[in-house]
């Protein structure tokens, strides 16, 4: 297991809370990034206000560097510099 540190959304408008977490191991088809930056924005505050995810770790763009990849991943490597985001804010 690895531990991290995330801001956590804890409640409808509730300010974010730094927090130590334990993560799962890692699966076949995923990627482990130490984030080296990280935004919030509007779409995770409405999340956050909305009450729909706490208690959660929110967050979908940010940067880092590959730790560690599952046995699936190809194209990527550990020391690979990323940039991480989905198609939320369009």
């Amino acid at each position: 297991m690895t531990q991290a540190t995330a801001a956590l959304c804890t409640g409808p408008s509730k300010p974010f809370e730094l927090a130590e977490v334990t993560l799962d191991e890692l699966q076949p088809h995923e990627v482990l990034v130490r984030i080296a930056g990280v935004g919030i924005c509007h779409t995770d505050l409405a999340i956050r206000d909305s009450g729909l995810y706490a208690p959660g770790v929110l967050g979908h763009e940010g940067a880092g560097v590959i730790e560690q990849v599952g046995e699936a991943i190809t194209g990527l490597s550990p020391g690979d510099h990323v940039v991480l985001s989905y198609g939320s804010c369009r």
